[in-house]
């Protein structure tokens, strides 16, 4: 909660209320900006604990990754070992499908790691993976290149337990 209000009893009514924190103003916004990085962490955390235990491969067109032995099986039955940057890079994208995500979401999702100035890594990755997807460079159909933004996994996922 980002509010006023400062003094503790606003803090504890905030935080029994469900706030996962409470900021007061007038504020830091490196520190704002740390917290809600924090609060995201220890979501990311949650969700894949339930993804290993809960699910077992994730359905797209033309794929299916068998998230336990971290493989790709392609529509013609090929299996298709991926890196281990490859398999992160293509969980977050079926995590977050149809949703525009930037090269430092994507760094900071898949590497914990901040954008160095100039750090194209992850369009490096991103090519590699759509090499593996067998998406067509020129007229991508599964990741698209959204100018400006960066990039949307662009097909249907399926979750199967």
């Amino acid at each position: 909660m980002l509010t006023a209000r400062g003094d503790e009893t606003a803090r504890i009514v905030g935080l029994e209320m469900g706030g996962d924190d409470y900021l007061p103003k007038p504020f830091n916004p490196r520190q704002l900006l740390a917290r809600i990085k924090s609060v995201l962490r220890r979501m990311q955390v949650i969700t894949e604990n339930a993804s290993v235990e809960e699910i077992q491969s994730i359905r797209f067109a033309p794929c299916t990754l068998d998230v336990h032995a971290r493989h790709l099986i392609a529509e013609d039955g090929l299996v298709v070992n991926l890196s281990g940057a490859e398999f992160r890079l293509l969980k977050i994208f079926l995590e977050h499908p149809n949703r525009v995500l930037n090269r430092e979401q994507l760094l900071d999702l898949s590497q914990g790691r901040d954008q160095e100035p100039f750090d194209c890594s992850i369009d490096v990755q991103v090519s590699r993976l759509r090499q593996r997807l067998r998406d067509d460079a020129k007229e991508p159909g599964i990741i698209k290149t959204v100018r400006g933004e960066n990039y949307i996994f662009a097909t249907p996922v399926g979750f199967k337990s």
